[in-house]
């Protein structure tokens, strides 16, 4: 069992790299020369043409992430939304929004590649050039077993409203939205539509050939939905899961490990449950959710937790918050998060995740700000 962190990949720069005062939205992969490679968008506001992306690395054997460089930038366009992917020949891929000005609402999609560890990339390539909803790239791509690349979108510019996934049959080349033009779906329990439920939805495959998704907003009996698709992609029933919902400032991960299970990484208690009135106490109180404790017995927390499933998503036996076993500290979450207090039973209360694994198992985590590392051995601990 290994966990380290948190420890922030996020640096200011010293060199007049543009840095703002909002640095959010992130994405991560792993190189083959065993680096980590993330990206964000940095800004003043989260609607402005001064947005820029910028990258860090954690080299191979290194103990601090890289202060950040310039990754991409278009000039007087906002460029909300990122993801990297890993292809299996360890080319990668990065898809980005670019904006027709300011906003988010009516973004386009470009798609770069590089052969070498990311430290060169192709010209953009438009791999949808109409300005439109639709095309709010959020992190976590991923290949099928059969060679299909998804990339998950968010579908509106707004809190809540669905996903939209772009499916490309030839290595990215081309890619289909089979749920751009349909109607606006009906989330609700047991109906269908064209999109998955709930913004900044993930996704992965089954062994089955099903596609499932979670994401947040349209909670469905107070839960966060849960979207199955059984015919590639173009079709989606909607269901409550058993998880609690999550809210502005957060977004989640979830992903199939390459030991088999599906991992989720959520929070259990929306943002507004953190709030804070002007003099910095609370003005609510987290639900929180019970776990089962490392070495037996149960334990209630809140925050950051991590969820396993070894039935498709049926039913998810292994929860745990995650948090160092033992000690108290500060730690600054970045983007919306802020100050926060973890200890063994408080985790990162928000932020915006993405995770990849690297061949050896390693599962590497970062939200706004900090980066988490762990494995599948810790996980099961609590099991």
């Amino acid at each position: 069992p290994v966990f380290d962190g948190p420890m922030p990949y996020i640096h200011r720069p010293d060199d007049g790299t543009p840095f703002y005062q909002h640095n959010h939205c992130p994405s991560i992969v792993w190189c083959d020369n065993g680096d980590l490679l993330a990206i964000w968008f940095s800004c003043q506001t989260e609607a402005g043409r001064e947005m820029t992306i910028l990258a860090s690395r954690l080299r191979a054997g290194a103990q601090e992430w890289d202060k950040p460089s310039e990754f991409f930038d278009v000039a007087d366009r906002n460029t909300t939304g990122s993801s990297l992917f890993r292809g299996a020949d360890g080319s990668l891929l990065h898809i980005n929004g670019v904006e027709a000005s300011y906003g988010w609402a009516n973004l386009m999609m470009i798609l770069r590649s590089s052969r070498d560890n990311g430290a060169t990339w192709s010209k953009p390539t438009l791999i949808n050039p109409r300005h439109q909803l639709h095309n709010q790239p959020i992190s976590g791509a991923f290949a099928t077993a059969d060679g299909r690349l998804m990339q998950v979108c968010d579908a509106v510019w707004s809190g809540e409203g669905g996903s939209a996934l772009h499916i490309s049959y030839d290595e990215g080349r081309t890619w289909i939205d089979y749920g751009h033009g349909m109607p606006d779906p009906v989330f609700e329990e047991g109906r269908s539509g064209g999109w998955i439920a709930g913004i900044h939805a993930g996704v992965a495959a089954l062994d089955d050939g099903r596609l499932l998704a979670l994401g947040r907003g349209n909670s469905i009996g107070g839960r966060m939905p849960m979207s199955l698709s059984a015919d590639g992609g173009r079709t989606w029933t909607y269901h409550a899961s058993p998880f609690p919902p999550i809210s502005g400032g957060q977004r989640l991960v979830l992903k199939r490990l390459m030991e088999g299970p599906l991992l989720l990484i959520s929070f259990t208690d929306t943002a507004e449950a953190y709030g804070k009135w002007s003099d910095g106490t609370a003005k609510n109180q987290p639900n929180g959710m019970d776990f089962s404790a490392p070495g037996g017995g149960a334990s209630h927390g809140d925050g950051m937790y991590a969820a396993l499933s070894f039935d498709g998503g049926a039913t998810w036996p292994v929860r745990r918050l995650v948090v160092p076993a033992e000690g108290s500290r500060q730690v600054d979450g970045g983007g919306w998060t802020g100050v926060f207090t973890m200890d063994a039973n408080h985790g990162e209360p928000m932020g915006y995740l993405a995770a990849t694994q690297s061949p050896d198992g390693m599962i590497h985590l970062i939200s706004s700000k900090q980066y988490y590392r762990f494995n599948l051995p810790w996980l099961m601990q609590s099991a």
